[in-house]
């Protein structure tokens, strides 16, 4: 369960109760990744990443399904949908993903409790993103 990953115990409190108690003692910290590609300044790309519900998932195994990552990615909301990285030509997977939410605070929470753990035993990396775009 969510809560076990930040160390504490639900109890009396709900798990949501939980995290936002963990919250607390978080300071989510800005990736200095840019996408230059995007075609935004510096400064409308940040603010695009703040109000995206979309996660950058690195460090996937090639095996894993979008299954599992919607599995792992639940624990911290309702995922819209993933998005897998296929390699171009071979259309086989490429070791990255996205995953979408419904609302900024589960993207939060995602970032938050899920970055470095271990899916599919691979440690994944995981950053905000100011979403996917066909051809990106």
């Amino acid at each position: 369960q969510l809560w076990q990953l930040v160390g504490g115990t639900a109890g009396a409190l709900g798990w949501r109760e939980s995290l936002r108690m963990a919250d607390l003692y978080c300071q989510y910290e800005r990736s200095p990744y840019f996408d230059r590609h995007s075609g935004m300044s510096l400064q409308e790309y940040h603010k695009a990443i703040e109000s995206s519900t979309c996660v950058y998932v690195g460090n996937l195994s090639y095996y894993t399904t979008e299954n599992q990552i919607i599995d792992f990615f639940s624990r911290c909301g309702e995922v819209k949908r993933v998005v897998m990285g296929l390699d171009k030509f071979q259309k086989t997977p490429c070791g990255f993903c996205f995953v979408e939410y419904y609302t900024q605070d589960d993207t939060e929470a995602a970032v938050r409790y899920l970055n470095n753990l271990r899916l599919d035993d691979r440690q994944i990396r995981l950053d905000r993103d100011s979403g996917f775009a066909e051809g990106r």
